[in-house]
C-alpha cells in the first residue's frame, strides 16, 4: 500500500472569489489487498466521519432529490452520497477534501496519518479467518 497526499488550491466564485485548501489523498492497493477488500465487502467501512467539505453547500447537499441520489449512487458508487472516507472512495481514486483554511487542511493531514496506518492492519486482519473452534481454561 502506497500512500500519497498532497495539498492542493482552487478558487470558488466568479465576483468574490475565495481560495478553498484542500487535502488530496491517494492510495494504491496492491492486488492482495484489492483481494482481500472485494472478498470481504470492506468496501463501505467507514474510515473517517466528515461533515460537507468548504466546497459543498451541505443544505442543498441534503435536500436533493431521490431520483438524484440514486442516480449519484449508481455512478459514482453507494458510498458516493454522503461525505465520510471509506475504503470504497479511495479504492476508485484520489480522495480531495477542501476546507476554507489553511490550518484545517493540516489538521485534518495530521488526522489521516494517524488513521491510515491502521487500514493496512485492517486489511490484513480480514484476509484470515479465525478458527472454527477454541477452549480454553479459566
Amino acid at each position: 500500500m502506497k500512500i500519497d497526499i498532497q495539498h492542493v488550491e482552487k478558487s470558488q466564485g466568479l465576483i468574490f472569489s475565495k481560495t478553498l485548501h484542500g487535502v488530496s489523498l491517494s492510495v494504491a492497493f496492491s492486488e492482495e489487498e484489492k483481494q482481500i477488500i472485494q472478498q470481504r465487502g470492506l468496501e463501505r467501512q467507514r474510515l473517517l466521519e466528515r461533515d460537507a467539505p468548504a466546497d459543498v453547500n451541505a443544505e442543498k447537499h441534503a435536500n436533493r432529490s431521490l431520483v438524484r441520489k440514486i442516480a449519484t449512487a449508481a455512478i459514482s458508487g453507494i458510498d458516493a452520497n454522503n461525505f465520510d472516507l471509506t475504503i470504497g472512495k479511495l479504492l476508485r481514486g484520489p480522495d480531495v477534501y477542501f476546507f476554507r483554511t489553511p490550518i484545517e487542511a493540516k489538521a485534518y493531514e495530521s488526522e489521516l496519518r494517524e488513521c491510515l496506518p491502521m487500514i493496512k492492519a485492517f486489511i490484513m486482519e480480514n484476509a484470515d479467518i479465525a478458527e472454527k473452534s477454541s477452549s480454553f481454561e479459566l
